[in-house]
């Protein structure tokens, strides 16, 4: 767990060196839109980033209780005329945290509070949380948990 506290915590400081800013992106209309932050919202319920071209579905599953359940959910999604989705890893759900932690979620609104299931390339799947740290620090520590929601995420090839 420190190795990931410690991977999440270059992440943010790579993020907070970059920054990013205004970017030109086309949404599911066809139309185009400029854009400040890493996210945006595409409008047919799919958030991208603009950096990465990763997306993120925007409404959550209901609660799920097994990393089969939330496997099934991911299997059977389509979104935005696609059906390759997949479970996130736990380092991409602190990412997800850290756009709405130092605001650069840009035109994108997501619910990111909750428990949430992911799935690791070398390991099973898990549930948990990224809650802030009891001491008010302003960093975040993963908590597992029993059950969650899933919110599915797409890499884009470029």
């Amino acid at each position: 767990m420190k190795k990931l506290l410690f991977l999440a915590g270059l992440i943010c400081f790579a993020l907070l060196l970059q920054g990013c800013s205004t970017t030109t992106v086309t949404l599911a209309d066809g139309s185009q839109e400029e854009v400040s932050g890493r996210l945006v919202d595409l409008g047919n319920g799919i958030c991208q980033d603009v950096l990465t071209g990763q997306m993120w579905q925007q409404t959550r599953s209901k609660r799920l209780h097994s990393i089969d359940d939330a496997k099934d959910y991911v299997n059977t999604i389509e979104l935005g005329g696609y059906d390759d989705w997949r479970l996130p890893t736990v380092a991409e759900l602190y990412d997800l945290h850290l756009f709405f932690d130092i605001h650069e979620n840009g035109t994108c609104q997501i619910k990111t509070k909750g428990n949430y299931w992911s799935d690791e390339p070398d390991a099973e799947g898990r549930v948990g949380s990224w809650e802030m740290d009891e001491n008010c620090d302003p960093e975040r520590q993963y908590i597992p948990k029993q059950a969650g929601r899933v919110r599915v995420v797409r890499d884009v090839v470029k």
